[in-house]
């Protein structure tokens, strides 16, 4: 595997690992109920009022919401030149991953993108 892949697939891993099936799970276990904060909490108990398929329509929204989210801060980190992401490759080896993508926010969606190799979710 070259570098620039190896790079790019273990910055996907981590965000669709760490951040997209995290922040999914944590919606659906407020929608559970499973949370105890307060605010977690009261968006259960407003719930309450809500039908079976209401609630799913919400839960269904979820990755798309989180998707969106992703998507706008990979498109952001391609274009603020003065942000950069390097990744480890090897040691004293780091690569800037955009340098290295032909379109970052593109490689969440495609078949054999991030969220179908790396999401659970």
């Amino acid at each position: 595997m070259s570098d620039n892949k190896q790079a790019l697939d273990l910055f996907g891993k981590v965000l669709m690992e760490r951040i997209r099936d995290e922040a999914i799970d944590d919606w659906e276990r407020i929608l559970q109920g499973k949370m105890r904060d307060n605010e977690s909490k009261k968006i259960f108990d407003e719930l309450r009022s809500f039908s079976p398929e209401q609630v799913q329509f919400i839960i269904n929204l979820f990755p798309k919401i989180v998707d969106t989210t992703l998507h706008h801060l990979l498109w952001t980190l391609e274009q603020e030149e003065d942000v950069n992401v390097l990744v480890k490759v090897e040691e004293n080896n780091f690569l800037n991953i955009r340098e290295i993508s032909d379109g970052l926010a593109g490689e969440l969606y495609t078949e054999d993108g991030w969220v179908s190799r790396f999401s659970k979710k």
